[in-house]
């Protein structure tokens, strides 16, 4: 609706004063001593309608924003109808002074609600953010306890390997040891700088390195598959213009696998066998990846050998613990005991698999079950660490039902010697070890109640 405004008020005045001037007039012809009575019954006729309609005018504008009405101006209007006027002007000013008191208490009202409102909130936000502090710092505490007990797990791991008297490995294991990191060492220092130095090469190497890593990642516990994969490393490796270039592309699928193992393998134990029935596949048709394979592993695994590396006098922490394969995290610190043995044991289990692994097309495995009988005899005789129940325990389980199958009784009697006292002999209550020497318990229980080794999944 259209609001009142100051001109419609005039108009309406006009109209009022109109009214009364005709009353005026009907009345001039009246006799003197009627007058007073006829002009007080017209003014009463007139005044009636008008009271009305100013009532309803009045009820109108109590829903409506009016502009303040010009003031009246007096004429000759008769005193009653002045009077009425004025009543009405009177009930506007009062409605508009009662319209303006509730406008100021609704607005108060709402003020006040909406601070309530707001006060809440903030309350609210004020308590979240606590919460969060709170969280953000127990979370930060427990970091730092973390990052403090992995602290003292590689101090202790550290001390623990210090030289001692009794030998950590044996003699013919450090002298393949020595073997595989001289070959290394060769790669490095001989044959990497003619790679780099001829830009054919180099750009062939690069190349072909791709393809063998998206291989390799992409390897799936198929036959099929596992062909398919080999025969493309195979291509790859054919495809060498020279014997330096073979030898680095056999390098680098050496290196694709063993981190492969490292990163999945870890997890998950099964997918050692995908891994190594593609390297004993390429293997028979290129029998220089197994020296390839063992140089990879025995630098990030000298597990592997088995050897249990000694910090030897002179030797700085950070040469150590790249020798025994430790790793830094992002903030510079020792990676914990069980991030460590986990990486180990991926892959330790890559080893396995590979000695385990029958032979293929008609082809015999260029590094047999053998392997592994020299692995499992030499951890037996080594005085133990708190990784070795694992380690143990890991081997068994990927290669175990071979090795039963291989040498029964003789597997038999050696499995006997890790309960009797080889278990018993695991020093130290940290957690590794304590888990280790339970679960490895609870693995060879299971062997003498079934007389038969546990497969691992997937084999």
């Amino acid at each position: 609706s259209t609001p009142v405004t100051a001109r419609a008020v005039d108009d309406q005045g006009d109209r009022y004063r109109e009214l009364v001037q005709k009353a005026q007039v009907r009345l001039s012809g009246v006799a003197k001593d009627k007058t007073q009575h006829t002009r007080v019954s017209a003014c009463q006729a007139y005044a009636h309608p008008i009271q009305r309609e100013l009532e309803e005018t009045r009820l109108f504008l109590s829903k409506l924003s009016v502009d303040k009405p010009a003031p009246l101006i007096k004429s000759d209007v008769d005193e009653n109808v002045a009077d009425t006027l004025a009543k009405v002007e009177q009930m506007r000013h009062d409605f508009e002074n009662q319209r303006e008191q509730k406008k100021k208490a609704d607005e108060a009202e709402k003020a006040e609600a909406v601070k309530k409102v707001e006060d809440a909130k903030q309350a609210e936000e004020t308590k979240k953010a606590e919460a969060t502090k709170k969280a953000a710092e127990e979370v930060k505490q427990a970091e730092e306890a973390e990052k403090a007990k992995q602290a003292e797990e590689a101090k202790q791991a550290i001390e623990q390997s210090k030289p001692i008297e009794t030998p950590t490995t044996s003699e013919q294991a450090v002298l393949l040891a020595k073997r595989y990191r001289d070959m290394y060492s060769e790669l490095m220092n001989d044959l990497a700088p003619k790679i780099r130095a001829d830009p054919q090469k180099r750009a062939h190497c690069f190349k072909q390195r791709g393809l063998v890593t998206r291989g390799v990642g992409q390897l799936k516990d198929s036959w099929e598959f596992i062909g398919r994969t080999a025969d493309s490393i195979k291509s790859i490796l054919s495809a060498s213009a020279s014997a330096d270039v073979q030898d680095w592309m056999l390098n680098l699928v050496a290196k694709s696998l063993v981190k492969q193992a490292e990163r999945e393998v870890s997890v998950a134990p099964h997918a050692a066998y995908p891994l190594a029935a593609t390297a004993v596949l390429v293997m028979q048709a290129y029998p220089k990846l197994s020296d390839m394979l063992m140089i990879r592993l025995v630098k990030k695994c000298p597990f592997v050998v088995p050897q249990y590396m000694a910090k030897q006098p002179g030797q700085n922490t950070d040469d150590f613990i790249k020798a025994a394969g430790y790793r830094r995290n992002d903030d510079g610190d020792i990676e914990s005991e069980g991030i460590y043995a986990e990486r180990m044991t991926g892959m330790l289990a890559l080893f396995a698999a590979i000695v385990q692994m029958p032979d293929i097309g008609g082809q015999p495995n260029p590094f047999p079950v053998h392997h592994g009988w020299t692995w499992l005899a030499r951890i037996i005789n080594m005085p133990p660490r708190a990784i070795s129940p694992l380690l143990v325990q890991t081997f068994l389980s990927v290669a175990g039902p071979t090795m039963l199958g291989v040498y029964g009784r003789q597997m038999d009697k050696l499995i006997s010697v890790l309960a009797t006292t080889w278990i018993a002999s695991v020093a130290g209550s940290s957690p590794l070890a304590v888990a280790g020497k339970s679960n490895l318990t609870t693995f060879i229980n299971e062997y003498r109640s079934s007389g038969s080794i546990r497969e691992c999944k997937g084999r």
